[in-house]
């Protein structure tokens, strides 16, 4: 069964991308720009929950100024 994603796990892989890089080469930079896209994207998550609570508080945001 596979960990998951996580932060840390993450950070980790970037760090040991990093080093691979700096022994043999920017061969290996895609990989790197994949680990921190997928952090970002990580960080950024929001969950569906807090999304629907946020358009719904839009919605009626905007039938009240109606």
């Amino acid at each position: 069964m596979t960990a998951p994603i996580t932060e840390k796990r993450l950070l980790d892989a970037i760090a040991v991308v990093s080093e691979v890089i700096l022994l043999h080469g920017a061969k290996y930079a895609p990989l790197l720009d994949r680990l921190e896209q997928e952090l970002d994207a990580l960080r950024s998550y929001e969950s569906p929950v807090v999304r629907a609570q946020r358009h719904l508080a839009q919605r009626q945001s905007q039938s009240i100024g109606v």
